[in-house]
């Protein structure tokens, strides 16, 4: 095993065309009004919660940045819920005790020297399958999450709730768009019902999305899903917001356009489009140890 990182974020390369907007984010009047009276219904330990969401803060915290911080994480939920300020408190809430609970800063500060080392030592060994990671950009800057689920050996309840989150985590801190969201992208091919999660799990996953990440996803592209996927298809969406749902295209990767207009030939893998030319296979190790958590694999 190679040496654990620094707990200071490293700097990846930036895309020349995206703008970098750590955390600032153009509100209106009211929505500042909005986030003001959200705020104001917060601990102080809510507050450092929803700070630390950031990974920039979560890593170099700073007491005169914490309100600013939260205000930004409280603006994603306020977006989601279409301006309903009651709607979103009660959401931020019921977050920021699901980030406690999970732990959520501790996954994400796993691989670094001062993280949780159990952490580590899981997370890695469920990730050497390569089901799941974050690789690619596309035009706007938004990081890629990436989910193979022929490549699952395992249904770990708890583990792949956390092994998901930790990615997800991972792809917003990566995002260079402005807006800090991020595109998923699921590679159906070699799938087969074997490879479909207990439904139980599935539900708990796509209920953890829903509830405690909502904003946070810009689209989901579903790449040459089979005709068995539909069955699960009819079981979980249910639990697919109509917002989410909008978000969700059914992509052929042999399709003449398909993802070109999103994605450039060298951010894009060949099984996303048949132009792609990312082809460098995830080194586990390289990522989880080497790689900043900020940053997407082979940046």
């Amino acid at each position: 095993m190679v040496a654990l990182s620094s707990s200071q974020p490293a700097t990846c390369d930036a895309l020349p065309s995206v703008k970098q907007s750590q955390h600032k984010s153009t509100t209106t009047a009211m929505e500042e009004q909005l986030l003001e009276q959200m705020l104001s219904q917060l601990s102080a330990q809510e507050l450092e919660v929803a700070a630390k969401a950031s990974y920039e803060y979560l890593v170099r915290p700073d007491a005169t940045q914490t309100r600013l911080f939260a205000k930004q994480y409280a603006l994603r939920l306020l977006r989601a819920k279409d301006g309903d300020a009651a709607k979103a408190l009660k959401r931020l809430k019921e977050t920021l005790q699901f980030r406690v609970d999970l732990d959520v800063d501790g996954l994400c500060t796993a691989f670094t020297h001062e993280g949780n080392l159990d952490y580590a030592k899981k997370l890695e060994q469920e990730m050497q399958s390569k089901n799941v990671y974050v690789q690619g950009y596309d035009k706007e800057g938004r990081s890629t999450y990436i989910f193979i689920p022929r490549n699952v050996q395992n249904h770990d309840e708890e583990w792949t709730i956390k092994q998901h989150v930790y990615t997800l985590e991972r792809a917003i801190a990566a995002s260079k768009a402005e807006d800090k969201t991020v595109n998923a992208m699921v590679d159906f091919n070699g799938f087969s019902l074997r490879n479909a999660p207990p439904t139980h799990i599935g539900k708990a996953f796509m209920t953890t999305f829903r509830n405690h990440y909502a904003g946070a996803i810009n689209s989901i592209y579903l790449i040459d899903a089979p005709t068995s996927f539909y069955c699960l298809w009819t079981i979980f969406k249910p639990l697919i917001g109509q917002k989410t749902r909008s978000k969700i295209h059914f992509v052929q990767s042999s399709a003449k356009n398909g993802l070109k207009k999103y994605y450039k030939p060298e951010e894009a893998a060949s099984w996303m489009m048949s132009t792609g030319s990312k082809a460098r296979e995830l080194d586990t190790n390289e990522y989880l140890y080497e790689t900043p958590f900020n940053c997407a694999f082979d940046e």
